[in-house]
């Protein structure tokens, strides 16, 4: 009997035991929001909006089009780009410029944003905390290092009216950006005062499409311009008329199967070799290049030759502007990942959601790879491998991957986790875009709240569709076989037969929709 009571009571006991180390120890922190690029509106000094980015591209076009267009086949006759590139410069920078730093990247001209952190009212709360209740606002165009010593005040602010002993922080694609330079500058405030951080698709590591203008380094990668196609013109409807769309895709595609969307996409590339250096330095220095945030999402390594691209002969003339992209690198973007982990051991969790299942620009090499439409899963994740939009990680690939590991691999076989910086901590939301919140709203607080890791996959599971709310399953095309060139001609002389049956019978319509 006393071996049964004995036996009972030692199960009781590690039940007991297991339950906060599966469940988690709830804890219920205020939840600072620090919000994303361009989320907080810009005004001049006579309070005219200057940040207002939504250009009606049809204005533009019917207004300047056609010149610009003229002077570019002008270029291409004399193999002199120079005028076409000034009167370009002229036009992009009359629709972003207005928002310009100077050539410190300081605000002298005295635009400032709609809010700021400083000012606005903290809720004297005590319970209860929402995601929304501490937004942290700021001018999102200076330099992170200001913008991170900010959120420090702020901290204090929001600790002052609730009366917590800690905060979490919640960093939406830039706002990770200004969390990473509040941690790299105040460790032990953050030691001393943050919980939790959760970073919302970061771009802490780089968006390689922005990269890729910053160095000058353009390329048309054509599996990435086949993908981009395919998203944007057959699911989000950028033709609106079904058989042109039809038409060009599988136009698209064909090319692509024959190499031909290849052979075109380096003449493009060797044209914009010629052009890039009147074009991209005088528009970038003018424009997104003179806020110190964007310099902030330049992936790593890459820093010093987008100085020299874009700055290159009037070094001098940015110095000011210079010193600081290059303090946030060295203080906070060079030793990231070394931070972090420095900041776990002192009891900060870091939590990391990704997104994925869209197409990124095709605008550098690489670009086919998976990500959520403005960063790749690897720079989201500071290490997940991914296979590229639209098809899986190879057989080969997963036999390789240790069976220790295997649980990292999704079930739709796109992503391995085990390749990240903190694999228990990191989720991916599939089907989310990059600009929206869907299932991760509620999510970050339960699991930042409650200290979940992936490993309580009762909770939410590592791999989430955003759709169902559920674990993510394999797509129904997953054992397609590669398409082949016959079949995708097929496919492109039906589209074309459509369209030329419905072009005769008038009910053809060139209806063209740029909406987003």
């Amino acid at each position: 009997m006393k071996k049964l009571l004995s036996f009972v009571l030692a199960t009781v006991l590690m039940l007991s035991l297991a339950v906060p180390a599966f469940a988690g120890e709830y804890k219920e922190y205020p939840t600072i929001y620090v919000t994303g690029a361009q989320t907080n509106k810009i005004y001049d000094t006579e309070g005219n909006l200057v940040s207002n980015f939504n250009i009606d591209l049809e204005a533009v076009l019917e207004e300047k089009g056609m010149g610009l267009l003229k002077e570019f086949a002008l270029g291409m006759l004399t193999d002199n780009y120079k005028q076409w590139a000034s009167d370009f410069h002229d036009v992009v920078v009359d629709i972003y410029g207005k928002s310009a730093l100077d050539k410190n990247g300081e605000a002298s001209n005295g635009t400032a944003p709609e809010y700021h952190s400083s000012t606005v009212d903290v809720k004297e709360k005590s319970e209860g905390f929402g995601l929304w209740d501490y937004r942290f606002w700021y001018d999102w165009r200076i330099s992170p290092m200001v913008t991170g010593n900010e959120l420090a005040a702020y901290i204090d602010r929001v600790i002052g009216a609730t009366g917590a002993d800690k905060v979490n922080i919640v960093g939406r694609c830039y706002g990770a950006n200004v969390i990473a330079a509040y941690v790299a500058m105040n460790e032990e405030h953050a030691a001393k005062y943050v919980d939790d951080i959760s970073y919302f698709a970061p771009s802490i590591d780089g968006i390689d499409f922005m990269t890729a203008l910053f160095t000058g380094e353009i390329y048309l990668d054509p599996d990435a311009v086949n993908n981009f196609a395919d998203w944007y013109i057959e699911n989000k409807d950028l033709i609106e008329d079904d058989a042109l769309a039809t038409l060009l895709m599988s136009l698209i595609e064909l090319f692509n199967q024959v190499e031909v969307l290849g052979l075109g996409s380096d003449a493009i590339d060797l044209l914009l070799d010629r052009i890039k250096t009147d074009l991209l330095p005088p528009i970038l220095r003018d424009t997104f290049a003179s806020w110190t945030s964007y310099w902030a999402m330049v992936t790593p390594g890459n820093l010093e030759k987008a100085i020299s691209f874009i700055f290159g002969g009037v070094e001098e003339e940015y110095s000011g502007l210079i010193t600081k992209v290059r303090a946030y690198y060295d203080t906070v973007q060079k030793d990231h990942n070394e931070t972090v982990l420095a900041m776990t051991d002192k009891g900060v969790r870091y939590n990391i959601f990704a997104k994925y299942n869209f197409p990124d620009y095709p605008l550098y090499k690489g670009a086919a790879v998976q990500g959520d439409g403005d960063t790749a899963i690897p720079r989201q994740t500071f290490g997940a491998t991914a296979a590229d939009y639209n098809k899986v990680l190879s057989e080969k690939y997963l036999s390789s991957v240790s069976e220790e590991n295997q649980k990292y691999i999704s079930p739709d076989h796109k992503i391995d986790a085990s390749t990240c910086l903190l694999p228990e901590n990191t989720w991916f939301i599939k089907n989310l875009h990059h600009d929206h919140w869907g299932a991760m709203e509620d999510m970050c607080l339960v699991i930042m709240n409650n200290d979940y890791n992936v490993s309580q996959q009762d909770v939410y599971p590592q791999f989430t569709d955003n759709n169902t709310g559920k674990e993510v399953t394999p797509d129904e095309d997953y054992e397609k076989p590669e398409e082949n060139k016959l079949s995708s001609l097929f496919r492109f002389i039906s589209a074309f037969l459509n369209f030329i049956s419905k072009l005769f019978k008038g009910g053809f319509e060139f209806n063209f929709s740029f909406g987003a």
